[in-house]
């Protein structure tokens, strides 16, 4: 009995310490002050993620825009917005040390102190937030499949930066998934000694059986890095 009672206590503290945590990754540099930023410039996103897999740049346009929305909750930074990076982009004539840092990055994983540098000079600001996003995927299933469920997956990582030395202050990483609604409650068919479901879409018309949308997934890992940025105390 003993023993029992000991093997249901590791299962109960597995099922509640093992699941993964998110962020996955969270790393800060002990020189971060969160106190002593008084803006951070925020740069549209960088997508690691092969035109074939997002041929209309989805994981760009989405995460530009819930990211935009969930820091607009973060009442103790001041963020200044992506466009504001293009502005002064165009104004310092950096169009191809842009595209050079967002390749670099994207592959690498490298900053270009440089660009920064003269970034920095056009909008007096110190500190960068870089959005990268290096995982967007969905497994559509076949929704006559008895046995099988359709998910969307996606993984990105927010970066803040220095814009002076170059230094990485604060960078969380992430990656989360959503499966598709599942219901066994429906007329089958069998043929050739096979069970198929006979239909995937609802009395309304919507296919619940689908990967879920990548919006879902994406906000679920943009609260997660959002919420994870470090506080700054609140000052008289």
């Amino acid at each position: 009995m003993k023993k029992l009672m000991a093997v249901a206590f590791v299962l109960l503290a597995c099922s509640i310490g093992c699941k993964p945590a998110h962020p996955s990754k969270v790393v800060m540099d002990p020189s971060f002050e969160p106190n002593k930023v008084s803006g951070i410039l925020l740069a549209p996103v960088i997508s690691s993620i092969v035109e074939g897999e997002d041929p209309q740049r989805q994981s760009e346009r989405i995460f530009n825009r819930t990211l935009a929305d969930l820091l607009t909750e973060r009442g103790d930074y001041r963020f200044i917005s992506s466009e504001q990076f293009q502005g002064a982009v165009a104004r310092g004539a950096l169009g191809e040390k842009y595209a050079a840092f967002k390749e670099r990055w994207g592959r690498k994983h490298e900053l270009d102190p440089e660009f920064l540098r003269e970034l920095k000079l056009e909008l007096n600001v110190e500190t960068l937030l870089i959005p990268h996003v290096y995982l967007w995927h969905k497994d559509e299933a076949d929704y006559r499949e008895g046995a099988t469920s359709s998910v969307t997956q996606v993984g990105a990582a927010l970066t803040l930066v220095d814009m002076g030395s170059g230094t990485i202050l604060w960078e969380a990483s992430d990656q989360n998934y959503k499966e598709s609604v599942r219901s066994e409650d429906r007329s089958v068919v069998t043929s050739g000694g096979i069970d198929r479901r006979v239909g995937g879409v609802t009395g309304t018309g919507k296919d619940m059986y689908a990967a879920p949308p990548f919006e879902d997934v994406a906000s679920m890992v943009l609260q997660s890095l959002v919420g994870a940025l470090p506080p700054r105390a609140a000052t008289k």
